[in-house]
């Protein structure tokens, strides 16, 4: 079973046996974002859409259990934590970035970015958020051109910050709707592919996607294959290949193995030229 999300409005169960629709939600309005929690705690799917509210959908009751009231206009992304069924994050068009706990829907858990000076967490529409597999750290992407990764455990200021877009790229700071949302990956603590945790964002103002490491906010590589915006990523850890789609309706696979491994042996022997003592002292 998995789930989309749609302009037309709806979120669809499919069946991915039969490959034939199971059920829609009809939320009335355009919708950008959905996610199901990976915990399998409870049947609810999150949709940000073209609301400031957040809607859960219920798969077992099939109906809305419960509508968070989020942003100041529309709620572009959505992602639950991991390790705690019941904590959400959601990002909008007024670049406000909140941690939620749905058990308590009078009020979010927190804002990310200083509060006390009212800084949000993005110049602009964050459209685009992804935990770490440990649920300790939040990626945010945003129409700012920068990707953002924070600590839910600190979130006043991020720990990483990653330019995305082109340098001669103007930030997109207004709250104009835009439906250009993103779907970025991240490869898992036991893949085994690399020691470093990778980040793949799609980049929606190039062709691009960026491969980060997510502790650093190094650039490792940029991989160009599609001929318009690339808009989504996705991660399959047992083969080592990376998934992308795009607005020239292409999906690419790309084989990252021998990216990530060449990636960790130019990292190890910086380290252990960094190590060996200068003769010349």
């Amino acid at each position: 079973m998995f789930s989309t999300a749609s302009l037309d409005h709806t979120v669809k169960i499919w069946d991915a046996h039969a490959m034939t629709e199971a059920s829609q939600f009809d939320l009335e309005c355009r919708v950008f974002s959905q996610k199901m929690s990976p915990t399998g705690a409870h049947a609810l799917i999150a949709a940000g859409c073209e609301s400031p509210y957040i809607r859960l959908c219920d798969l077992r009751s099939g109906a809305f259990a419960q509508s968070l009231l989020a942003h100041e206009s529309a709620s572009m992304a959505v992602d639950w934590s991991p390790v705690d069924a019941y904590m959400l994050a959601s990002g909008g068009t007024d670049g406000r970035l909140q941690l939620w706990d749905i058990r308590q829907a009078g009020s979010h858990v927190c804002d990310f970015g200083n509060s006390e000076s009212n800084t949000c967490a993005h110049d602009g529409s964050i459209n685009g958020l992804l935990f770490t597999d440990d649920g300790q750290r939040l990626v945010s992407a945003g129409l700012d051109h920068c990707a953002r990764v924070w600590n839910t455990a600190s979130p006043q200021t991020p720990t990483v910050e990653i330019q995305t877009g082109a340098e001669n790229d103007k930030p997109r700071t207004s709250t104009t709707l835009s439906t250009k949302t993103v779907e970025m990956a991240l490869t898992t603590a036991t893949d085994g592919t690399t020691s470093t945790k990778v980040l793949f964002i799609p980049s929606t103002s190039t062709c691009e996607v960026l491969v980060v490491d997510v502790c650093t906010g190094e650039v490792i590589t940029r991989l160009d294959a599609h001929f318009a915006s690339v808009t989504c990523a996705a991660w399959r850890p047992s083969f080592g290949e990376l998934y992308t789609g795009g607005a020239d309706s292409n999906v690419v696979a790309w084989s990252m193995r021998e990216v990530l491994d060449s990636t960790q042996a130019a990292l190890r022997t910086n380290a252990w030229s960094d190590s060996e003592p200068d003769d010349n002292v």
